[in-house]
């Protein structure tokens, strides 16, 4: 894992007035980022589902403090489609530290009739806690190599104070502690994460959470961020031909970019209307495919092109080619 103007002012809706039914396309209608240093810009995803059984429209979310910023993915929807809400809180911009913000976002719905959705973000900001860097960033990483990183942790207000425990919310992240260094009333750990290797292609956001011995900050929040990906990209990772007529050629290209110089050795899948066409066998880091349609039947065309490779760490990639066709 990417972001219409209306005025709900005029319309003078409330929450109050909101008829059932895009409340529960939520699957979540708050967040608490918890404590945080001041500096980092925290980000949650709300996912939403059309459960309605019809198209829904989504206008544009407005907040009701500047310290967030609010989007939507994508604002058209079908019936059963997914997008997502993204609030950004700027700790920067929280007006008071130590005192829990809650920020409401305001989340039009324009059709099938007007309705508006309001979620929370909250956090409380400390200017006596400094966290660097602001996240626990792997980067991006190949599928299987995992890999490590670490943050490191400074409170000033109690000489006393401990980190008793780490958590982490993803499956493939391990946090652990080192020892504090205490320097008068100054205390700094270092928070260590490994990426299992096992770690699915994606890109992913978690947080790690820190049980603390100080009332306040009992519970301390760092998000993790990586982007895992193949040793052979594809750019699109699928090919969607959309509509097209029986009979009629249509040509589309994809870009597969290696972590290092590969040959195409073969393709299994192109036949019937497909054929598949390199633009060279030579030893090369990117290649550049044409896939060529030209269906002879109508209907829905769902197909797994295999491309083999002699790269080393990925000797087959999957090219999905989807088209829906009519006479």
């Amino acid at each position: 894992m990417q972001r219409l103007i209306l005025s709900f002012a005029i319309l003078g809706l409330s929450v109050g007035t909101i008829q059932a039914g895009a409340q529960d396309y939520f699957s979540e209608s708050t967040k608490d980022f918890g404590t945080t240093p001041r500096g980092p810009i925290l980000v949650h995803y709300f996912l939403l589902t059309n459960s309605s059984g019809q198209p829904i429209t989504i206008g544009t979310p407005r907040v009701s403090c500047g310290c967030v910023s609010a989007s939507v993915i994508k604002s058209q929807l079908a019936a059963g489609e997914t997008t997502a809400v993204v609030a950004q809180m700027d700790t920067r911009r929280i007006p008071t530290a130590g005192v829990t913000r809650t920020v409401t976002v305001y989340v039009p719905f324009l059709a099938p009739q007007l309705e508006e959705v309001q979620l929370r973000v909250s956090a409380i900001a400390r200017d006596d806690l400094v966290m660097t860097p602001e996240t626990l960033a792997f980067g991006t990483v190949r599928k299987g190599q995992g890999g490590k990183t670490s943050v490191r942790i400074t409170f000033y207000s109690d000489p006393n104070w401990t980190i008793s425990a780490a958590t982490s919310t993803g499956a493939y992240i391990k946090p652990t502690i080192s020892e504090p260094l205490r320097q008068g009333s100054q205390v700094t750990y270092d928070i260590h994460a490994a990426l299992d290797p096992d770690c699915p292609v994606g890109n992913w956001t978690a947080d790690i959470w820190l049980t603390t011995s100080t009332p306040g900050i009992e519970r301390l929040r760092i998000p993790v961020t990586v982007n895992v990906v193949t040793p052979i990209a594809l750019n699109p990772p699928v090919l969607n031909f959309g509509d097209v007529r029986v009979g009629a050629k249509t040509e589309q290209r994809v870009i597969m970019q290696g972590s290092a110089p590969f040959r195409i050795t073969g393709v299994k899948g192109a036949e019937n209307g497909i054929t598949v066409t390199p633009d060279s066998d030579g030893l090369r880091p990117v290649h550049i495919v044409t896939i060529t349609l030209t269906p002879g039947t109508s209907g829905t065309l769902a197909r797994q092109l295999v491309v083999s490779t002699d790269h080393k760490e990925q000797p087959q990639v999957t090219v999905p080619v989807k088209a829906h066709v009519a006479q």
